[in-house]
């Protein structure tokens, strides 16, 4: 039998595919893969341009709280469109109304703040009590050299209440500031007081020790002098005294011996 005869004839493509070019599948199959992200992206692309083409605009307050009266306020709004990113080329102008309905601020110029899409404006809030409207209308960008606005009005209240018991708290602050200055002088005063009683005593005793304890030495000084003047004449009147009564007692020894001698005699003679 014919060798040639006994084989097989194999099929064109799998000689195409698994000897000719092996990875042309693979890359195929990356091809595709790529194509296909290729129309996700362009897709995606096109989507979120969309959205955000066909994104409308939105304005909300951030702002609304109780004041009391001469204190810092602020209206604070929040552009944003309806995807939520925030829109930070608007231009935006605020008005107050006062409670009886008159104007407070007209037609007020709003600064964008450092966070993107809010807006501000500061202001005094009044004396005047109770509820104030705010009244806010803001241009935006929309499209080609189009522009529409947006309108938002809201609210503020300059309460009764809070300036009670701002006022109340004022007058107690104001009552003791008056206790504790009046206690201050009172001390100072008594600060003074002591500070004159410890001159005056200082200076008291400054004058007993400058004058007073020198007279005491000069008295001193002087008793002793009297002392030994006294005790100079005692010593003098003694030795006169002794003198004297030693001469008056011989002479009245020798008188008593005289009359002794002559009773003696006298008697002697009549024996």
């Amino acid at each position: 039998m014919d060798e040639h005869k006994t084989h097989k004839k194999m099929p064109s493509d799998y000689r195409r595919f698994n000897f000719s070019n092996p990875f042309s599948k693979n890359r195929n199959l990356l091809s595709v893969i790529i194509i296909i992200l290729i129309i996700l992206v362009i897709v995606f692309l096109l989507f979120f341009f969309l959205r955000n083409k066909n994104a409308t605009p939105g304005i909300k307050m951030v702002s609304g709280t109780e004041y009391i009266s001469n204190e810092e306020g602020q209206v604070i709004i929040r552009l944003e469109n309806s995807i939520g990113n925030p829109i930070d080329d608007a231009n935006c102008m605020m008005s107050l109304l006062y409670p009886d309905k008159s104007f407070f601020l007209i037609d007020i110029q709003m600064a964008p703040t450092t966070v993107p899409g809010n807006y501000y404006h500061s202001f005094i809030t009044p004396e005047k009590e109770g509820i104030y409207e705010e009244h806010i209308v803001c241009s935006v960008p929309v499209g080609n050299d189009n522009f529409r606005e947006l309108y938002i009005s809201s609210s503020f209240h300059v309460s009764t209440g809070l300036n009670l018991i701002v006022e109340v708290s004022r007058s107690q602050r104001e009552q003791y500031e008056d206790l504790v200055n009046r206690v201050n002088a009172l001390d100072s005063n008594l600060t003074a007081k002591i500070n004159s009683v410890d001159s005056r005593v200082y200076n008291v005793q400054t004058f007993i020790d400058n004058n007073v304890m020198d007279e005491i030495d000069n008295l001193s000084v002087d008793i002793g002098d009297i002392n030994q003047s006294i005790s100079s004449s005692m010593d003098g009147i003694e030795g006169r005294l002794n003198t004297t009564m030693l001469n008056n007692f011989d002479e009245l020894y020798q008188k008593f011996r005289d009359s002794y001698n002559a009773m003696a005699g006298v008697f002697g003679g009549g024996e």
